[in-house]
């Protein structure tokens, strides 16, 4: 039997600036089979989608999940804070060694 995905509430809210750029129905349909553990076929009729949209949807959030999940050993977390120039420099560059920070610094 495969293993059921699952996010609480306090990792989603943790990964939601992470998923800034989808497109609001993608962290829905997301939202409601992983969090809040409806069906996806379910989800799939409640929004008017196909259960394949709903499948890739849940597939793209839960990468992003377990690669946000894995890396190293810890967790990552999004900060947004002001901070001196020279600290700033050491953060972006310690942010660069994470692939999922690709593009954004």
């Amino acid at each position: 039997m495969a293993h059921k995905r699952k996010i609480s509430q306090q990792e989603w809210e943790r990964i939601l600036p992470a998923m800034e750029t989808f497109a609001e129905i993608t962290t829905k349909m997301a939202y409601l089979v992983l969090v809040k553990e409806e069906k996806q076929s379910d989800v799939a009729t409640q929004l008017a989608r196909s259960k394949q949209n709903v499948g890739n949807a849940v597939k793209r959030v839960w990468d992003l999940y377990t690669e946000m999940e894995n890396i190293e050993g810890s967790k990552l977390c999004f900060v947004s804070v002001w901070i001196p120039e020279k600290d700033a420099i050491e953060v972006k560059k310690l942010a660069a060694k994470y692939p999922i920070n690709k593009g954004t610094l």
